[in-house]
């Protein structure tokens, strides 16, 4: 695998390298950091969204992702637009968008380049709401879609892009609200619930409300870097819960960097998987890769076959309930699909040179000596 491969998004602008980079040419600039942890040029942000705003959106959704962004954007809380940008647009940006809590919003500025934007999110209203097409708004998605940029449809907004075609014969995340009525209307297009997103590669998808912050700090993770996307997820006061959604595997696994985008969808669908049976094959079709090449490019990244990997994910977050859930060793070994709870002590002694009585036992002390 070419390891030194950029990510799809910094492909589409010749003159971008990947986050990280420092030899970047678009608009330097130098700014010192006001906490002087990061004296470096800052030029182009990291990663730059473009937000498209139907009537009656959700606020959650705007601000979950904003807020996210805003976080990473600086080493502070200092609220500077410097790793990551967004900017509202509409056709005329003096014309504010009514949320459906009532409260207005004014875009920052009309339709620019797509080409400027590392994605370009669609925020849906109302179901009622869907057909209220916001002037140009429609014809800018398709352009951004045809430019090559990424197009992501929040909340009712994968609404709008099934109607615009580009969800055709794809997998999208809906909101299980929503669920039922967007498979009869886009029998063409594979509806899932119970996701907080899912990565198309060149379309992404999101349930929205709390499930936004979870698709940001991908984003953020892959474009600014994991210390980025850590910092987003601690500012956010994201809640400690015991069960497998993005944020808490997230906290359980860290970050896995990836730049072989089909590794790195594979690597995300085991990690949406952890507590549902999942078989290299069926890995290899998602990714739409032969089961061989899915172990070669496994073996050559991580030095282990895709079913020891996935084994050695699902060690891992049991290895985190352990130290941070009440669930009981037994509870954790069926959650995690082991046969029973002998199965897993032994199999998580031979990863880990420990048993989960000895992690348990260790969080217990660690407990009491912090009372």
């Amino acid at each position: 695998m070419d390891r030194d491969r950029p990510m799809k998004a910094a492909n589409r602008h010749p003159g971008r390298k990947p986050a990280g980079s420092a030899d970047r040419s678009h608009g330097r600039q130098l700014v010192d950091d006001i906490d002087g942890l990061d004296a470096r040029p800052v030029l182009r942000p990291d990663l730059k969204i473009g937000v498209v705003l139907w009537p009656e959106f959700p606020l959650m959704s705007l601000a979950g992702l904003v807020e996210a962004l805003r976080h990473a954007a600086d080493f502070g809380d200092n609220s500077q637009r410097r790793r990551c940008d967004w900017t509202i647009m509409a056709r005329d940006p003096s014309l504010s968008v009514r949320s459906s809590a009532g409260v207005t919003v004014r875009p920052d500025r009309s339709y620019q380049d797509p080409a400027d934007f590392d994605y370009v999110a669609v925020i849906g209203g109302l179901l009622r709401s869907l057909s209220s097409a916001p002037e140009g708004a429609r014809a800018y998605l398709r352009r951004a879609a045809e430019a090559g940029v990424p197009v992501i449809g929040i909340c009712t907004g994968s609404f709008i892009l099934a109607e615009e075609g580009l969800l055709d014969g794809r997998r999208a995340c809906l909101h299980a609200y929503h669920l039922e009525e967007f498979r009869e209307s886009f029998p063409h297009v594979r509806a899932e619930a119970n996701l907080d997103y899912i990565d198309d590669g060149d379309v992404l998808t999101c349930a929205g409300g709390i499930s936004i912050i979870s698709l940001a700090s991908e984003l953020i993770r892959r474009h600014c870097g994991p210390d980025r996307a850590t910092k987003t997820i601690h500012q956010m006061s994201v809640a400690n819960r015991a069960d497998a959604t993005p944020l808490t595997v997230t906290q359980a696994l860290g970050y896995t960097r990836v730049a072989d985008p089909r590794l790195r969808r594979a690597v995300l669908l085991i990690e949406q998987s952890l507590v549902r049976p999942i078989s290299p094959q069926w890995l290899a079709d998602q990714v739409h890769v032969s089961r061989r090449q899915l172990s070669r490019l496994f073996a050559e990244e991580f030095g282990q076959s895709p079913g020891a990997f996935i084994r050695t994910t699902r060690l891992r977050y049991g290895r985190w309930l352990l130290q941070n859930s009440s669930e009981s060793v037994t509870e954790i070994a069926l959650r995690l699909g082991f046969s029973d709870c002998a199965h897993f002590i032994r199999t998580f002694r031979q990863e880990f040179d420990t048993t989960p009585g000895a992690v348990r036992e260790a969080r217990a002390r660690s407990d009491k000596v912090m009372a």
